[in-house]
């Protein structure tokens, strides 16, 4: 069998299965899928889950769209939202700063961004201290969590709060 071009040695197309972990706004879906010849991952995505192409398709914590995946992979993980980006509010302080990412980001990597000198410049202290929490929140974001998680159906704007609160105790 060439691994290359999919083909058994009868030169049928050979079918393979790949794990897809799929993020779609506030769920998650786990679908094994098959993926025979040329087939796209992402059309296959779309023909499982009746989405259109109303919906973006992002690899998890990547800022171009998800097209094809290496034929080697078996486990692939991906967003579908409704934005194309987010535009998210830090506010800290008195302050609100604005960037666009990805409903892919994860909360860690805008995270970054936020203590960044792109944003509020914090010095390392901080920094290690610091959280993104939505407004009127007990607990602060999942870090590992994707943006597009927390963005309201309807509207590609998040409003968090940068915050230096302690949540190791409770």
């Amino acid at each position: 069998m060439n691994p290359h071009n999919n083909q058994s040695m009868e030169g049928g197309l050979v079918e393979e299965a790949v794990h897809v972990e799929i993020e779609i706004e506030d769920r998650i879906e786990v679908l094994t899928l098959p993926v025979t010849g040329e087939v796209e991952l992402v059309d296959v995505i779309r023909e499982k889950l009746k989405i259109g192409e109303d919906f973006h398709i992002f690899e998890r914590n990547r800022d171009e769209p998800f097209k094809h995946h290496d034929r080697g992979r078996k486990h692939v993980r991906v967003v579908a939202h409704r934005c194309h980006q987010v535009k998210l509010d830090v506010r800290f302080e008195q302050h609100s700063k604005p960037h666009h990412f990805k409903p892919s980001t994860t909360v860690f990597k805008a995270l970054q961004w936020a203590v960044s000198k792109h944003a509020y410049d914090l010095d390392p202290t901080n920094a290690a201290k610091a959280n993104l929490i939505l407004p009127g929140a007990d607990a602060p974001l999942p870090r590992e969590d994707v943006l597009g998680k927390y963005v309201k159906p309807g509207d590609c704007t998040l409003v968090v709060d940068l915050t230096l609160k302690d949540f190791t105790n409770g």
